[in-house]
């Protein structure tokens, strides 16, 4: 069969599967189908390849102990005394800056976590339920398109082969635009009292309780070290220091070992591996061409209804960009056409009614999702023509 039809049929299995299995078995069940249409039982060993590649190996590691280290931060309480401190120095502007400081720890659900920790302010300052649900999932996710520690931004490495700071450079706009939209319709839908009331104590608070991300930063960031390496020293650090027990592993490791995100890297990379052995991404993009449709607005569309139909920020990552290669590039990526992409995908998913998070924090806060859509579709409105702006201007 056509590569090109067989990857359409692939993605067509995929979503629909989605809305009666977990996504992990929906990739792979599409995966094996796209082999056994273009390859046959050559498939089989492919996903040998696939699976026991190091590459494959060393992204299961790489999510694991991304999900380890906030885990790790939860069960000590560090997150806890990191909110009071922000809390007693910034006042009202807390409730904007600590889902966007609990964002960087990549959690499942992790929305549920920081709408917990906000409760208190969201009486005490007396916001809407709907209100609220929008700030804690807007602010929340910004840095799911630029921090090393999230699942998507790492499978977007590994499916384009490119480093942390190649894919940083393309896609920090994302994050700054969509902080912006962010603060400017929480403004214009009744603004936040900006008070400080700096002290060094709190200052030495937070940065005590949040020191394990820091480490990670400095590592990736500043040092330029393998984000594997980085992880494994961050950890390891955050357990010496807090003498940790078997207890305390038992208990952590039984919240971040998710047999279906094992299943899930897996699958993505099954995926990507016979979407490139079977070249049906080139041939889709060739058939684009042949009936003169922008390449440019087909990849801004795919991703975008792909993520806006799943809810899962990995589902860009992992099911529009292996389709998208032609269009970014692999290794030596295309910035504009990789931010195009990704912040398609990651619009889609902040969009989506299904996207757990959103969910999550509007049943916690007892929201109306209809009303809460009306501050969230703006928002989405506005990070989409400023992220068009910045596709033109690059």
């Amino acid at each position: 069969m056509d590569a090109s039809l067989s990857l359409l049929i692939s993605i067509i299995v995929i979503l629909l599967l989605i809305r009666f299995i977990n996504i992990s078995v929906s990739i792979l069940v599409g995966a094996i189908l796209l082999g056994l249409l273009t390859i046959g039982t050559e498939t089989f060993n492919q996903i040998f390849i696939s699976v026991t590649s190091l590459q494959t190996l060393k992204l299961l590691a790489i999510v694991v102990l991304a999900f380890t280290l906030g885990y790790s931060m939860e069960y000590f309480k560090l997150l806890n005394d990191l909110t009071n401190s922000i809390v007693e120095m910034t006042g009202m502007l807390s409730l904007l800056l600590i889902p966007l400081i609990i964002g960087l720890l990549p959690m499942p659900g992790g929305a549920l976590i920081s709408a917990v920790m906000l409760v208190s302010l969201v009486k005490k300052f007396k916001v809407s339920p709907e209100r609220a649900t929008y700030i804690n999932f807007w602010f929340r996710h910004p840095w799911v398109t630029v921090w090393p520690l999230y699942p998507s931004f790492v499978v977007g490495m590994a499916v384009v082969n490119a480093p942390f700071f190649e894919l940083f450079r393309a896609t920090y706009p994302i994050a700054i635009i969509s902080i912006a939209s962010g603060v400017l319709i929480t403004r214009i839908s009744g603004g936040i009292d900006v008070k400080f009331n700096f002290s060094w104590k709190n200052f030495w608070k937070m940065i005590y309780s949040f020191y394990p991300v820091i480490l990670v930063a400095l590592g990736s960031l500043i040092l330029r070290l393998d984000l594997l390496i980085t992880l494994l020293i961050s950890i390891l650090i955050l357990f010496i220091h807090k003498k940790v027990r078997t207890g305390d592993l038992k208990s952590i490791f039984k919240k971040t070992i998710d047999f279906k995100i094992i299943v899930l890297i897996f699958a993505v990379m099954i995926y990507k591996n016979l979407i490139e052995h079977t070249g049906s991404a080139e041939i889709f993009f060739r058939h684009l061409n042949e009936w003169n449709f922008s390449p440019t607005i087909a990849s801004f569309l795919l991703s975008f209804l792909i993520g806006f139909s799943t809810g899962v920020e990995i589902s860009y990552a992992s099911i529009a960009l292996p389709l998208l290669t032609t269009f970014t590039g692999v290794g030596n990526i295309v910035y504009k056409n990789f931010m195009l992409v990704f912040g398609a995908g990651y619009l889609g998913v902040m969009l989506s009614p299904l996207h757990l998070c959103l969910v999550f924090s509007s049943e916690y806060y007892k929201a109306d999702l209809i009303k809460v859509y009306k501050t969230l579709l703006p928002t989405g409105i506005l990070t989409a023509l400023l992220l068009s702006i910045a596709f033109i201007l690059m």
